[in-house]
């Protein structure tokens, strides 16, 4: 699993938050094109890699849960026990909802950007077929 730190590390790194795209002819619009595409690829890898990471938290988590809910030896079962194991099960759930909710941010953050990909594609197909 890759922590949502090293995600954001990758994303910086493509230096497309705040890039431009802006061509005057096909021979920009192609370059930029290119460079998106890449972009684009990467992010689409990342988001996979998120949504596997995603997965393995909710195993993860089902198991601890599952555990917390097996039942205590004999018949008459303690009430302190009881409460114990579901304030436990809530902790992890809690747990569990924050670990995802920083990779869902992330992940809402990789969907952004490919939209805006899609749209700059389609902006510099036009500048590519209106110079040629």
């Amino acid at each position: 699993m890759i922590s949502p730190k090293l995600y954001r590390k990758q994303i910086n790194e493509l230096g497309i938050e705040g890039m431009i795209v802006l061509a005057e002819n096909a021979d920009e619009a192609n370059k930029l094109l290119d460079e998106l595409q890449k972009a684009e690829s990467i992010l689409s890898r990342i988001r996979i890699n998120i949504r596997m990471d995603i997965r393995a938290i909710r195993r993860e988590f089902m198991e601890k849960i599952k555990n917390t809910e097996q039942p205590s030896m004999g018949f008459n079962v303690n009430q302190k026990i009881e409460k114990s194991k579901l304030k436990e099960k809530k902790h992890l759930i809690i747990e569990r909802d924050l670990m995802i909710a920083a990779y869902e941010s992330i992940e809402d953050t990789v969907e952004d950007y490919l939209n805006q990909i899609q749209h700059s594609k389609v902006y510099l197909l036009n500048v590519i077929r209106e110079t040629s």
